[in-house]
């Protein structure tokens, strides 16, 4: 065979196979690229984008990278909300809020609520995969800087797909804990065309919490820790323990009647672990782990720090059936502030849990077989860090 012709023969044979892979090879190079990476090759060509745009393929990828939503605090720039990957610690998305985010941030989809540094900022919500601010809202022009507000609570409706705020305040109105009363407003961001004012709702008995990890919303219900301190200074609810919570449904706009009774109070059986619950009182958090409402029990010792994780395994508020799913000894301390102890991220296949460390910055990852742990990625200057449970390739995708 001459050259000529050997020459015609590869031609015609890179003319046959045109470098296309085949489609399962293709899908799983794909599937391995970061998010970031797959939105810029939807410029390849169509078959691409319709690929990384298949809700199919997007929940695929958003499992093998599961992303996390934090604060970034800079000294000579602004500070960026960040959408990170958790396994490799890689930027994915940057956005510079409109409001400088030093109270904290919750997320629901695609979606954060910012709440600003103080009572009379604005707090705004952003689209982490668009970065368009969705709304800002401002608090009401009548209060004033001695009221005390609790972070904004975002919460999405599945039902109907309705975006809600929701607050809670203590105002200088006279009665109350030291001349204030509580007063609760929701509003509609997203969804049924009615009027976006501020609503107000009744107020439960007890005075709630202001911190974020005192709250957490799950399928549209909101569940919020009492005020320990304002119960006992005012002997409202003698019976209510530090684990309980009250329960608001975002989507009725309504307190539940009965509040949930949380795990350890349902489960202490003497005076004595009586005694140990109230003292350790004030290190018990609300965190959302693999859908499920988790109450997290920090327990300080001299020596070493223990946290115990409850999974409510059934959602019915007078049932309140909880699992102690994990009894982990920590390395760092869990006393002090209650954004600095160890917090409860997501739920591995394998069983492992993912914690954030945030006294020292570092994403660890657990294994209940073990007792072992593993670093992950340090992420330095980093607080209210969240998972992100939207999906960058989809937006809009409810898992």
């Amino acid at each position: 065979m001459g050259p000529v012709l050997r020459r015609r023969k590869k031609t015609a044979l890179a003319l046959d196979n045109d470098g296309v892979l085949p489609a399962d090879v293709l899908y799983e190079v794909l599937l391995r690229l970061p998010a970031d990476e797959l939105c810029r090759l939807r410029l390849v060509c169509r078959s691409w984008r319709s690929l990384t745009s298949d809700p199919g393929f997007a929940r695929a990828h958003a499992s093998r990278h599961p992303l996390l939503a934090g604060v970034h605090i800079a000294c000579c720039t602004d500070d960026e909300i960040r959408v990170v990957d958790l396994f490799s610690g890689d930027i994915v998305r940057r956005i510079v809020p409109t409001v400088q985010p030093r109270y904290g941030m919750n997320s629901q989809l695609d979606l954060v609520c910012v709440s600003g540094r103080r009572t009379h900022e604005p707090s705004s919500v952003l689209n982490l995969a668009t970065g368009e601010v969705v709304a800002t809202f401002h608090p009401k022009s009548h209060w004033i800087n001695k009221d005390m507000m609790s972070p904004f609570l975002l919460g999405h409706i599945p039902s109907t797909g309705e975006l809600k705020v929701f607050y809670t305040h203590w105002c200088g109105e006279g009665g109350g804990h030291g001349g204030f009363v509580q007063k609760c407003c929701i509003k509609t961001l997203i969804g049924d065309g009615s009027s976006r004012r501020w609503r107000v709702t009744s107020s439960p008995l007890a005075v709630l919490g202001s911190d974020l990890r005192d709250r957490v919303v799950i399928g549209g219900v909101a569940y919020i820790l009492f005020s320990q301190n304002f119960n006992e200074t005012n002997d409202h609810n003698e019976d209510l323990e530090p684990d309980d919570m009250a329960v608001f449904d975002m989507a009725a706009e309504e307190w539940r009647p009965a509040p949930l009774r949380g795990p350890l109070s349902s489960c202490l059986a003497g005076d004595d672990e009586r005694c140990v619950h109230h003292q350790h009182r004030h290190e018990i958090l609300l965190a959302m782990v693999d859908d499920c409402l988790v109450t997290v029990h920090n327990n300080d010792c001299y020596q070493y720090c223990s946290m115990d994780l409850w999974f409510l395994v059934d959602m019915d508020v007078d049932k309140g059936l909880w699992t102690k799913r994990f009894s982990i000894h920590c390395t760092t301390l869990c006393k002090g502030f209650k954004c600095h102890s160890p917090y409860p991220l997501l739920l591995l296949d394998d069983g492992r849990i993912v914690i954030w460390e945030d006294v020292i910055k570092v994403l660890r990852v657990y294994d209940p077989r073990t007792s072992k742990w593993d670093d992950i990625t340090t992420l330095e200057n980093y607080f209210s860090v969240n998972m992100y449970r939207g999906n960058l390739l989809c937006p809009g995708l409810q898992r």
